[in-house]
């Protein structure tokens, strides 16, 4: 058996399989303000893309983001190989004191376990980013010496977590050591203004689902919200 010509036809096939394009015109979506649009979402395993208008100031990789569409931008996508229902339950409203691993845009001010809670910032280790820029200090494929360009910076200190609301930038004062909640709440005064859709389909066998998100995050690029840029 040539391992390498069964590998090529492999390659050869999975090259023809479609994925959804980087707006995601032929997904269907729903616009989520509450428990019941979430249960519009067929029961069963699948994909989904979680888009809003509401400002992202921070990002958990330095990878390229998805291109902003409709006002809007996806920020984070997924799949939940037996609940796509219950996954988008606890991302946009879940209970605070959720341990359940969410997306991380809010201030925890709970007292309990810190369960998957992402750090809000630290001296050292695994924090956001946030946009800034560097001057460069010699000639590169980015630009010339003394050329101001964007950058991403770790954020290592409270002065730099301007991406909260300026309650939560209150709240934060006082603490020593700050977390993000697991999920939100779109039910919440900050994010009450905004739009939050989920692309979503449903019904698929894994092997194709991990393909979609893997090739869809390749092509296009990796949501804010996510850490990973494939696997968990």
């Amino acid at each position: 058996m040539n391992w390498l010509e069964e590998e090529k036809k492999y390659l050869a096939a999975v090259k023809a399989v479609q994925i959804p394009n980087e707006f995601l015109a032929n997904v269907p979506y729903i616009i989520v303000k509450n428990l019941s649009d979430v249960g519009k979402i067929d029961i069963g395993g699948g994909c989904y893309w979680i888009w809003t208008n509401e400002p992202i100031e921070h990002q958990f990789h330095q990878n390229p983001t998805p291109k902003l569409f409709d006002g809007g931008e996806i920020i984070y996508n997924g799949i939940a190989k037996d609940d796509v229902r219950g996954r988008v339950e606890h991302h946009l409203l879940g209970d605070e004191d959720a341990e359940w691993s969410g997306i991380s845009i809010d201030l925890y001010q709970g007292g309990k376990t810190k369960s998957h809670r992402k750090k809000i910032f630290a001296k050292k280790g695994k924090v956001p980013y946030v946009k800034s820029t560097k001057i460069l200090g010699r000639k590169t494929s980015k630009g010339k010496k003394g050329d101001i360009i964007p950058t991403l910076k770790p954020v290592r200190d409270k002065k730099d977590c301007t991406f909260l609301s300026m309650d939560e930038q209150t709240a934060l004062a006082s603490m020593k050591e700050a977390y993000f909640r697991n999920g939100i709440n779109i039910s919440d005064a900050k994010h009450i203004p905004y739009e939050f859709r989920v692309y979503y389909i449903v019904g698929l066998k894994s092997l194709y689902l991990d393909f979609i998100e893997k090739q869809w995050r390749e092509k296009y690029g990796l949501p804010k919200l996510c850490s990973y840029s494939s696997g968990r």
